[in-house]
């Protein structure tokens, strides 16, 4: 049975998913506190399901005494607060770089002790699932499969090398199926996968599409926080970038549409078609 007497909820998602775009708008709301990868994940590894959830409860509710009484919380942060994408857009090489330059949010819009408090690990918590779930209220949040690979392949981070350390360090079969593909995208595929395939199993109507965040201009996300319903930011999808910019982009879209894969549980082909062709121009154009 799930239990949640401090409304400590936790986020998860695919890397490049537009969680920490989700904690920047949760941030937006009143008594709410979104923390962007507040935790080392090495901290963690290891523990029994019972010292796990322990540990995560007496974060939760250190960051809460933090928040009551400082006025601050850990979090990776970009000039004291939560950005709404931690990467910058490409360079001339074609390489993104982080945008962040600390651990530690300014926290100004908590009023009451009953605040919600979320907390963002991506490859942890994904991984750490099955055990969670039963502990807490955890949500995950999803993107085009094309959109997210194009992604990692210029994101500067480990999925970028088709690893995920963080999940492989919780699941030992995950481990040994990275281990053993020498194959890049092969490897992106396989974590792509993983993810899907956990959200499918753990988190049945807990996932929430960055399309519909961004649709929605953040409302989508009344789902984790009921004021979010008044959200109306001016989002713009970011889907097509590794379209305009990455010669293997179709490529890569042929080989996730051969792919008998879990993320089509959530996503249909013809989202992922509709996306390639995004690109291109129309039949007969010059």
């Amino acid at each position: 049975m799930t239990t949640d007497p401090a409304g400590d909820i936790l986020i998860t998602g695919l890397p490049r998913s537009g969680t920490t775009l989700t904690c920047h708008l949760l941030n937006k709301l009143a008594n709410c506190v979104a923390l962007h990868e507040p935790i080392d994940p090495a901290t963690l590894v290891g523990l029994e399901p019972e010292a796990l959830g322990a540990a995560l409860r007496q974060f939760c509710a250190a960051q809460r005494g933090q928040i009551l009484t400082s006025g601050t919380a850990t979090s990776k942060a970009w000039h004291g607060t939560v950005p709404s994408n931690p990467m910058a857009d490409a360079d001339a090489q074609g390489r993104r770089k982080r945008v962040l330059n600390g651990m530690e949010i300014i926290v100004r819009n908590v009023d009451r002790a009953d605040f919600r408090l979320f907390v963002k690990q991506n490859a942890f918590f994904t991984a750490a699932l099955p055990v969670l779930t039963p502990q807490f209220r955890c949500f995950g949040i999803i993107r085009n499969p094309l959109a997210v690979l194009l992604s990692w392949r210029t994101a500067q981070m480990p999925v970028t090398e088709g690893r995920m350390p963080a999940a492989e360090w919780v699941d030992a079969r995950l481990a040994a199926a990275i281990a053993a593909e020498p194959d890049l995208l092969q490897r992106q595929f396989l974590l792509l996968d993983f993810c899907f395939a956990q959200y499918r199993r753990f988190l049945p109507g807990r996932t929430i599409r960055y399309e519909e965040i961004i649709r929605s201009g953040g409302a989508a996300l009344a789902a984790l926080a009921p004021a979010a319903a008044g959200l109306c930011e001016p989002l713009q999808s970011r889907n097509r970038l590794g379209l305009r910019s990455d010669p293997a982009a179709q490529e890569i879209a042929a080989r996730l549409l051969e792919r008998d894969s879990p993320c089509w549980s959530f996503y249909d082909r013809a989202e992922v078609e509709a996306l390639a062709r995004a690109d291109q121009p129309p039949i007969g154009s010059a």
